[in-house]
């Protein structure tokens, strides 16, 4: 038998809801780290969130980063010299004055061998930054709204609380190793942090659901908890997780060296960036964080409280404590044995019908013993017949002699 197989049917299991302080240290460190990251040294915004210009130029002779710096001056913020073919030039600068960019201009193509026309410019306005942050913020809000909403009503608030808070643990995290990395904020990270939302939430709700299956028929008299049946749901989920997660990070992964390192997409490379690590910590917020997050909240309610408490006191007491031992009850509240019915003696007064015959016989006429008696059909009768409470039993001869 798999291991899939052992953990779903509950013949191995990892204890990951009583292991829940360990996993939120773990969670909180990552956490605490991420929000620092974003102070210190912060998010590197492109230039498609703070403004700027940028200048594309591809030189005919070779160019290095030092001498582009030294050409345009401290304006220039990023420099880059791609290593395809052909070789490009890349020049990040704040917003510029119109008389600026004439000069950075002239100033490359000098440089790079080439006239001015060859020299590619794209200015963008802070505004137009300012403007896709609002409205990512916004489709944000909105979606952990729906969130909130859909999960309340198809399970209860409680989990949905759990979600969002396993949701915003991925965000943080992502947002965390985005600063530390130095990778660049494109609206394709924000394009990412929004798919991350998604897979982080599919992964939650596949648990959620099990964990309502599993705690749907606990009583007062049920000898599981709530944290037992919580962790029983996320050992027969696991695999499950663990493989969509697998899943959709190798593609990624895929996605992340192929086409932003060797095949030079620098755009994909922050979209694979965020992806990857979004993925990665939705599949670790669903098992660790979101279902420990419930068990802990389920159990302070009065029902699983009480629960808790009798499973707990049946443990300490041993195997067979629900089963009392039944002492013998004494004599006199002890059933009486059924009496025996005791047998009917024979009636002396009954007697065979040979002999019933005999003394007719002797007592009748002379004519009538000549006479030829009727055939009678033999008839199987009881030797011995019980008295019946109005009387003696009459026989037939007699009966015959009456009339």
């Amino acid at each position: 038998m798999s291991l899939a197989s052992r953990m779903y049917h509950g013949e191995t299991s990892f204890d990951f809801v009583g292991r829940r302080r360990l996993w939120f240290t773990i969670s909180g460190l990552l956490v605490l780290i991420s929000l620092v990251s974003l102070v210190v040294p912060g998010l590197n915004f492109g230039i498609d969130f703070k403004g700027g210009a940028v200048f594309r130029v591809q030189p005919t002779t070779t160019v290095t980063e030092a001498q582009v710096r030294a050409a345009v001056g401290p304006v220039a913020e990023v420099v880059q010299v791609t290593e395809n073919n052909p070789v490009q030039v890349i020049v990040q600068t704040e917003e510029l004055p119109p008389a600026e960019v004439t000069r950075i201009r002239a100033t490359l193509a000098k440089l790079a061998g080439v006239e001015s026309n060859g020299v590619s410019t794209e200015t963008i306005g802070s505004k137009w930054g300012s403007t896709v942050s609002r409205k990512a913020f916004i489709a944000l809000l909105v979606f952990l709204v729906v969130i909130v909403i859909y999960v309340s009503l198809r399970m209860e608030f409680k989990m949905a609380v759990a979600a969002l808070v396993a949701l915003l643990h991925d965000l943080i995290i992502t947002a965390g190793i985005f600063a530390l990395s130095r990778f660049e904020v494109t609206p394709a990270t924000v394009i990412a942090l929004l798919t991350i939302l998604g897979y982080s939430l599919y992964d939650t709700v596949v648990v959620f659901d099990k964990v309502r299956e599993n705690t749907g028929s606990l009583s007062a008299m049920s000898r599981t908890t709530y944290s037992q049946a919580t962790n029983l749901a996320v050992n027969q989920t696991m695999m499950r997780s663990l493989n969509t997660s697998l899943a959709s990070l190798l593609p990624i992964l895929g996605l992340l060296v192929v086409g932003s390192y060797l095949l030079g997409a620098e755009t994909l490379k922050d979209l694979a960036l965020a992806l990857f690590v979004g993925v990665a910590a939705g599949a670790y917020s669903s098992i660790f964080i979101a279902p420990p997050l419930v068990a802990m909240w389920k159990e302070k309610e009065p029902r699983y409280a009480q629960l808790r408490a009798r499973v707990e006191r049946l443990a300490a007491q041993g195997p067979g404590a629900e089963r009392p031992v039944r002492g013998r009850r004494p004599a006199a509240q002890r059933p009486a044995a059924p009496r025996a019915e005791p047998e009917l003696a024979p009636d002396p007064e009954l007697a065979p019908d040979e002999e019933l015959e005999d003394e007719v016989a002797e007592t009748e006429p002379a004519a009538v013993a000549q006479a030829p008696a009727r055939p009678q059909p033999p008839k199987s009768r009881p030797t011995q017949q019980r008295r019946k409470p109005s009387g003696r039993q009459q026989s037939r001869p007699a009966k015959r002699r009456r009339r």
